[in-house]
This record gives C-alpha cells, structure tokens and sequence, in this order.
C-alpha cells in the first residue's frame, strides 16, 4: 500500500503555502478582470460604426472621443456633475486600465509572492483577456447582424453587472495605507516624479506608446474603410475583424511568456517598439492599400499584446506601492495632450499615423535613456562592493600529522592544524 508521505520541513510547507495563496489569487483575478474585458471588447467593433451610423463626421466622432479620454483626468473630482454618456465610459475605462492592476501588484506584493509568478499572472491575464476579445468580437459581429448596433452595448451592462457582484463577492478591499489622505497622495505621487528620473521615464513610455494605442482605437475603422486598393471586403465584417485583430494580440501575449523568461524587459521592450514602428508606418505610407493596413494594424495588435504585460513589469520595478494608482493616473495627463495634440486638427489619416510613428520613437528613446541609467547603476553598485570589500589577510595553513597514539580516538582521525597569519612584507 502506498502511503502519503507529509513533509515536516518548513521551507517546504511554506512553498505549499504560498503556491495555495497564488492559485486563489490568480483565480479571484482572471475571472473578474476577464468579464471587464467582455464587456469592454463587446462594445470595440462597433463604437466608431454605431456613431458613424447617425451621419456624424469623423471630427465629431474624435471629439466624442476625447471628451471620454479627458474624462479619465476627472475621475472623482466632478463626476456628480457629468451626464454625458461618452464621459461615464471614460471613467469606467480609466478604472479598468488602472485599479486592476494596482489592486493585483498590491496583493501580490502583501502575499509576499515572488516575481515570477507576477509574470505568469499577468501572462494569464493578457491571454484571457484577449481570448476573450476574440470571443466577444464574433458575438458582437452576430448580435449587430440580427438586433442593430446597440445590441453588443446591450450584452456589455449585463457583462458588467455580472463583474461586479463578483467583485464584492471574491476580491478583498485594498485599502492601500489607511491613515493616508487623498491629497497626500498626490502630493507624495508629485515627490516621487520630482525626484526621480526613473519614474518619469517610465511614464513617458506609457504615455507615448498608449496614447498610439487610443489614436489607433478611434481610427482603425476608417482606415480600413478608405482604403480603396486591393480591397478585402467592401462590407466589413466589423466583429470579425476585431476578433481578427485580438487574436494577434493573443499571440502576442504567448510572445511576452518566452521573452520575459529569457531576456531583460528593458531590452526586448526596445525592440518591440521598433517593430510597432514599422507596424504604423505600414498603415502610414500605404494608406489606400486596404490589405496592407489590415496587416500593419495585425502587426501593431502582435505588438501591443507583448507591450501591455511589459509594461506592467516596467512599472512593478519602479513605481512605489503607495502611489501606485495616483502615478498612474499621472501618467494620463501628458498621454492625453499627446492624443489631443495630434486628433483636434483633424488631420488626413496618413498624417495621423506619421505622428504615432514619431511618438514611437520617443517611447524608445525614453526606454533607452531608462535601461543606460540601470545598467550605470548596476555598474556602480559592482564598483561599490568592490571597494568596500575589505581585503582579508592571508593565511599560512599548516597541516601536521599527530602521533598514530593521538591520532586515533573513538574511531575518528583528527590533524594538527596550525594557523599563522601572514606578516605583512
């Protein structure tokens, strides 16, 4: 009969211990952060068609836009005044962007959980928000066919009310530090980019690479639809092709798994920048070809899904816990003016994306500037080790057998170690 055999060690028990922790953590997290992608990606294929559908112009529809991204910026402060339905979308978008995952990086650091399983959380994270994307833009694609554009709009309150009975049920209030006020927060979030370059270099990544994300978000349904050379499809299958677009994604959070594992973040970080740039000047410079947009934007999705994990890394090394969510925020402000800097002219298409590949490669240089200021302070922390090692004298062992009397007692040899410390030349 085989028996079960329990481990006394300690070390072992706490292993257990904390691998039940992280299971419960992983699950209480995916599933509410899964249904707030369902039902924020039943609304993606059709958010610019629905408006689109009651002959509003293309600057109108980036206007209704911005004033959704403005209103991230005013989250809790004059929210009882706002009654425009695009604002209260903004704000739900800034929560599902930012509290997530404050409240997963605060768990995991309390649980006192290490960094590889925060990559595997997060891998698992991207990947079922993403299937899921898959999942909700073939249901949208259906649900507009048969019920009219408002129908996915529909399905995602009943997604949401879903999330958030959830959430009370299975997830912890965080209250981060308790005897803090709000505006100490602030104050102390404005210390920390006053005071250290990291942090602000950090956030002009984040800043730079998303507000292409959001540019990209408002304007991949008319890009593909004036693109009039080598045409797919005059009707677009617009939930299809959301679907399409979150399947790259996906495979770009596959992709995050196998580079996390073997190269620095800084480093691979870098290059995937350098191929979204390539990936945008595609769309750019062959703005009438619809097939080649329809690939730059596959590319751009392949790029994002390495992008938002990584940046959750990013961050993670940087950013202190208790103002975590405030920096974030901070964050918002100059990827806002970014966004409104380049859509309030209204510009053609063509130059849109020009502008995003030139923001791109800001974000490179800003994570450029931020690895050669790790690897000097890597380089610095050698250098201090080794010149506040002290140096240890040396030593003259001499080892000389006993008498073969003394050598032996209780079955056990011993020899006569002597030890002369060296005298200095």
């Amino acid at each position: 009969m085989n028996r079960i055999a329990y481990s006394t060690d300690p070390f072992i028990n706490i292993l257990s211990s904390k691998s039940l922790t992280f299971k419960q953590l992983q699950a209480d997290y995916l599933l509410v952060y899964t249904l707030a992608a369902v039902g924020n990606n039943l609304q993606g294929p059709y958010r610019y068609a629905i408006l689109h559908s009651y002959n509003l112009q293309r600057s109108t529809i980036e206007g209704l836009y911005l004033c959704a991204h403005l209103s991230t910026l005013c989250l809790g402060t004059v929210i009882s005044s706002l009654s425009d339905v695009s604002i209260f979308r903004g704000m739900a978008h800034s929560l599902y962007n930012t509290n997530f995952e404050s409240w997963l990086l605060q768990e995991h650091h309390d649980n006192d959980l290490d960094t590889d399983s925060l990559k595997h959380l997060l891998r698992n994270a991207f990947v079922c928000a993403t299937s899921s994307a898959v999942a909700a833009g073939i249901v949208a694609q259906l649900s507009a066919k048969f019920l009219g554009y408002a129908a996915p709009f529909d399905l995602a309150v009943g997604v949401y009310l879903m999330m958030i009975a959830l959430t009370m049920w299975r997830w912890k209030e965080n209250y981060g530090d308790r005897g803090a006020r709000v505006i100490s927060s602030f104050v102390s979030a404005f210390d920390v980019l006053r005071t250290d370059a990291r942090v602000v270099l950090v956030g002009l990544v984040t800043s730079f690479f998303e507000a292409t994300i959001y540019i990209f978000s408002i304007e991949w349904t008319p890009s593909i639809q004036n693109a009039k050379v080598w045409t797919i499809s005059d009707s677009l299958p617009l939930g299809f092709m959301f679907s399409a677009f979150m399947t790259f994604n996906m495979m770009g959070a596959f992709t995050f798994k196998a580079l996390s594992k073997r190269y620095n973040v800084h480093t691979y970080l870098l290059a995937i920048i350098m191929v979204a740039m390539i990936a945008v000047a595609i769309v750019a410079m062959f703005s009438n070809i619809q097939s080649l947009v329809i690939f730059g934007i596959f590319l751009f999705e392949y790029c994002v899904g390495i992008y938002e994990p990584s940046i959750s890394l990013l961050r993670n090394q940087y950013l202190p816990d208790s103002v975590r969510s405030t920096l974030m925020n901070y964050f918002r402000v100059p990827r806002f003016i970014f966004m409104f800097s380049i859509i309030i002219w209204h510009f053609p298409l063509s130059v849109i994306f020009t502008l995003c590949v030139l923001m791109l490669l800001l974000a490179g240089v800003s994570l450029l500037i931020l690895r050669n200021m790790k690897q000097r302070e890597e380089n610095q922390r050698e250098s201090e080790r080794m010149v506040l090692l002290p140096i240890a004298p040396s030593m003259n062992v001499k080892t000389t057998l006993l008498p073969a009397s003394n050598r032996m007692t209780n079955g056990i040899n011993y020899k006569h170690i002597s030890i002369q410390g060296a005298n200095p030349e």
